[in-house]
């Protein structure tokens, strides 16, 4: 939506009472369906919203909640954007109001259309960003809730990419509040019912960087990075870069804590550096840039060249986020609302690549303590080429299966083939030989019948 510009719009004279408030509000909503009064309609909303006093603030977000998803697309996303100017232009004034502002963009996430979740991510980001008096968990509490428990895969994704916003957007994020939150939704990594995968990856990136380090937790890092790490062979390639943006976000936040993974980190990184997506194989080559000069240099310099890194990955990742929701384009897949989020045995994956990831990253979480010799170390080592080696003949094998399937399936067509034709040639000199025959028996009739009248008319 175009910027609001920050003065009332002289045409509009503004509301003399409560009850002429409400009227006027709930017709411009309903002029917001018509596609000839709809431009008109949003700019009196506009100029309501920026002229509203704070007696006004609970009745006017009041009628905003009353659409359901029965109204249309313009009315639905209109409402959420209002929310986003009333942020921009009052500010703290709204602190009171807060819970029920961010309830107004909870109720729109189950909403199919993507402008719609848009508009929720970028009024995510303003009630973040002007309203900054009361905690943050007011604001980040209800989106997590959100994203654990919402079966929905619209509010999966809506919820996941608002709080992904809205964390990155915040000046002092509560970092105790995300960090017990970031092993419950790391969870949802390995949860069947949870779909929009791609866009959970973008908000554990978020809550990493956030973290940036303070009072990490090794025994979640042990546990998220290997599953992070098996979404950079995912089929999806959304999932692939948002995952390798995850692994930025670790080398540039995670100061103390990723030098122990980087080994096994960086041999993952760079089998997977040659992705066949463009964008993602330039995200891919800049997570493992940052892995490679990860832990060299400790200088003054080194250390603000990281921070700077950091910050540019925090303001790419939320734009990000706030272009892909416009740019998505998702199957519908029903979810049964009984499906556990986090179910007892999860499946392992059906590629082999993916399956020695995460053992690989494990052996060396484990043996990175420094109490090891060199010789297991070595040992180690080792076995990570050995296992890389491995998975190259696999692909390898797997190739060659794949043209002897193709090859054998083209002489058994080009068998059937060659077998239709022979029975097509046989049935000709079938045709031929019936043909032969009914020529032969038609003429020696004609002749008997010939000689036959010549003898009558002899006699």
């Amino acid at each position: 939506m175009p910027s609001v510009q920050m003065r009332s719009s002289p045409s509009v004279s503004p509301p003399r009472t409560v009850t002429d408030l409400k009227q006027r509000v709930i017709a411009c909503l309903n002029r917001l369906s018509d596609r000839d009064t709809q431009s008109l309609a949003a700019a009196e909303l506009d100029s309501i919203a920026l002229n509203l006093s704070p007696e006004s603030f609970s009745l006017f977000i009041n009628c905003l909640q009353t659409t359901d998803s029965s109204a249309k697309t313009p009315v639905r996303k209109h409402c959420v954007s209002l929310v986003s100017v009333l942020s921009r232009s009052h500010g703290d004034s709204l602190a009171p109001h807060l819970p029920k502002l961010v309830s107004t963009v909870l109720r729109r996430l189950r909403d199919p259309d993507t402008s719609v979740r848009a508009a929720c991510a970028t009024a995510s980001v303003d009630m973040t960003t002007n309203i900054t008096e009361p905690p943050f968990s007011v604001l980040a509490g209800p989106m997590i809730e959100t994203l654990i428990h919402d079966c929905d895969t619209n509010a999966q994704i809506g919820a996941a990419v608002c709080l992904a916003a809205a964390v990155d957007a915040a000046g002092d994020p509560d970092v105790e509040q995300l960090q017990k939150a970031l092993p419950k939704i790391g969870k949802l990594l390995k949860s069947e019912g949870f779909k929009a995968k791609p866009e959970l990856l973008g908000a554990i990136g978020s809550v990493i960087g956030a973290v940036g380090g303070r009072n990490s937790d090794r025994a979640v890092m042990d546990w998220l990075l290997p599953n992070v790490l098996e979404f950079l062979s995912s089929e999806d390639w959304h999932a692939r870069k948002a995952a390798a943006e995850v692994m930025a976000r670790v080398a540039t936040a995670e100061v103390e804590l990723a030098p122990l993974y980087k080994k096994a980190c960086l041999c993952v990184l760079e089998s997977r550096r040659f992705d066949k997506v463009k964008l993602v194989r330039e995200t891919m080559n800049h997570t493992l840039s940052l892995w490679k000069h990860l832990g060299e240099d400790d200088s003054p310099e080194s250390s603000s060249s990281r921070k700077r890194s950091k910050d540019k990955n925090t303001n790419i990742a939320t734009s990000s986020k706030l272009n892909d929701v416009e740019d998505e384009s998702k199957e519908k897949r029903p979810l049964g609302t009984r499906r556990a989020l986090f179910p007892a045995k999860p499946k392992l994956s059906k590629d082999k690549e993916n399956v020695t990831i995460k053992p690989q990253l494990v052996a060396v979480v484990q043996s990175s303590d420094g109490e090891e010799s060199s010789s297991s170390s070595q040992r180690n080592n080792a076995e990570e080429e050995l296992s890389l080696i491995r998975n190259q003949i696999t692909r390898i094998e797997k190739q060659q299966s794949g043209l002897l399937d193709l090859f054998q399936r083209f002489m058994e067509s080009s068998q059937n083939e060659m077998q239709s034709l022979g029975r097509r040639v046989r049935c000709l000199e079938t045709s031929f030989s019936v043909l032969s025959t009914d020529l032969l028996v038609s003429r020696n009739i004609t002749q008997n019948g010939n000689h036959k009248r010549n003898a009558h008319l002899q006699n």
